[in-house]
């Protein structure tokens, strides 16, 4: 049975500090490794990575590998930030061809994409003989690996994404060291999307805002964007006031401009309403 652990107020306060450490990544990151630094503090280990698979369905990548793609921001004790982009299985060294071999197996990496199980984070111990089941667990495990987390994250698109924690020395993953990583995790969840729309140029707006754009866009005025959301009119104009601030720009005409690309693009623009079932 599992000791139950409760994080403290610190320990809440730590994490939150961590989430706000994403002010300034490195141009063409697609996550922050300076949130990354910041969680290795709080859970000591080797290595942590954040880390996005794109290769659709078992069927796809088996007949198209040269378009699977795997992405990696790695922060490695003794050696700093490192970043892998792989696209189709040319540069994969020995652990992933062996890697990639096991991928789709029972136990494999796959498994989220299996099982749509994303909630379940995965702790591996690799230090005794029996542990070591597959001629992956014994390369990773000739690398001098013990320990190893494994953090699902719901994926964001058709992208499939994960934390991923690794120890040499030291004791296993605990109890308490899971519960704060799954207490931070949809907020890792929510600054990978935010990363992702700045890449992409889309405008940084809250979901209401996009909701309220998409009405102007048709030609409502402030009343009946009111009506059709359910706002007051001084609602409206508000938003319309701290959209305008955000984009810098002084006129709905401006505005409309500005964000259009963007008005029907998912999931970057924002959710739609949801029509009523007939």
């Amino acid at each position: 049975m599992k000791s139950r652990w409760v994080l403290t107020d610190e320990d809440v306060r730590n994490l939150l500090a961590v989430v706000e450490r994403c002010e300034a990544p490195d141009e063409g990151d697609f996550f922050y490794a300076e949130v990354l630094e910041g969680l290795r503090d709080l859970i000591p280990c080797t290595e942590i990575g954040f880390e996005l698979l794109d290769f659709g369905t078992p069927d796809v990548a088996s007949a198209f590998p040269e378009l699977r793609r795997t992405r990696l921001i790695d922060v490695i004790e003794g050696v700093g930030v490192e970043r892998e982009d792989v696209l189709g299985p040319e540069d994969d060294d020995e652990i992933g061809q062996l890697w990639w071999q096991e991928f789709w197996a029972d136990g494999g990496c796959a498994g989220p994409l299996l099982t749509g199980d994303y909630a379940t984070i995965l702790r591996y111990n690799l230090t005794e003989r029996t542990s070591i089941k597959t001629p992956f667990d014994a390369m990773v495990a000739s690398e001098g690996y013990r320990h190893l987390m494994e953090v699902p994250i719901s994926p964001y698109g058709g992208t499939e994404r994960r934390l991923l924690l690794w120890r040499k020395e030291g004791p296993d993953f605990t109890d308490r060291e899971e519960l704060m990583v799954r207490l931070i995790r949809p907020h890792l969840a929510e600054l990978h999307a935010r990363r992702d729309r700045e890449l992409r140029g889309v405008p940084n707006l809250t979901p209401r805002q996009w909701q309220i754009l998409r009405q102007v866009a048709t030609g409502a005025t402030n009343t009946q964007v009111a009506r059709t959301l359910g706002l007051s009119e001084a609602t409206v104009r508000k938003h319309l006031e701290n959209i305008f601030m955000r984009l810098h720009v002084l006129s709905r005409t401006e505005a409309l401009a500005q964000v259009h690309p963007f008005l029907d693009a998912r999931p970057f623009a924002g959710p739609r309403p949801v029509a009523a079932a007939s």
